[in-house]
């Protein structure tokens, strides 16, 4: 159950989401690392080389969890396309088929995802010292549950769309094109959490950290 909108947290005053209250201009430069991250990432020919799964998914959940200005989803969301066409320019007509009529639904997926990380963040709420262990699993249970339906919602949709609107799947009842990508699922699920658990981790140590050099100053 959602607490009610007088007790819900805002964005702000989360102390786990709220990056830049850590290092001053750090929403900025998770930003550029996320950017930077697709880019590398989402090219099959860049992705073959580095030897690393896509972090579309990942990042556009990071996102909604980390990131506070609004403008960053359609920033990403314009990167996405534009590597994506890059891509086709690159290697002709291919890959062109990814620019169906049903492309649409993977942006939808990806808001999902970035939705998703933004509900999450709303949940949290800041930790107090002695609630530190409690908070921190707590707030993992929270980004679990939460990743796991915006990567069942981004599914859904990514491929719904794609079945209805692409044009190649006239023939195929939508039971039997669920038979066939079903089994997907899961690896969709198991590269976005090891991203964003490598990031959700990462803040949390921080975090540690940061208590610990405040303790030690105060005694």
């Amino acid at each position: 159950m959602n607490p009610s909108p007088h007790a819900r947290p805002s964005l702000t005053q989360s102390g786990s989401t709220d990056l830049d209250r850590r290092i001053p201009k750090l929403g900025l430069i998770v930003f550029g690392l996320l950017a930077l991250s697709m880019a590398a990432t989402r090219y099959h020919h860049f992705s073959n080389l580095l030897h690393l799964a896509d972090t579309s998914w990942a990042v556009f959940f990071i996102a909604g969890y980390y990131l506070r200005p609004r403008w960053m989803f359609p920033a990403l969301l314009s990167l996405a396309v534009a590597i994506d066409l890059a891509a086709v320019w690159v290697d002709g007509t291919g890959i062109s088929g990814c620019f169906s009529p049903a492309y649409p639904g993977l942006l939808a997926a990806y808001a999902a995802l970035w939705g998703a990380g933004r509900w999450a963040a709303m949940q949290t709420l800041p930790r107090s010292a002695h609630q530190a262990v409690m908070g921190v699993a707590i707030e993992m249970l929270q980004i679990a549950g939460w990743l796991t339906l915006g990567v069942l919602a981004a599914f859904a949709l990514s491929n719904l769309t794609f079945w209805a609107w692409s044009g190649h799947f006239s023939a195929l009842s939508l039971g039997d094109y669920t038979d066939r990508v079903i089994g997907y699922l899961g690896q969709y699920w198991r590269v976005t959490s090891f991203y964003v658990s490598g990031v959700v981790i990462a803040f949390m140590l921080i975090d540690g950290l940061k208590l610990q050099a405040t303790q030690l100053a105060a005694h």
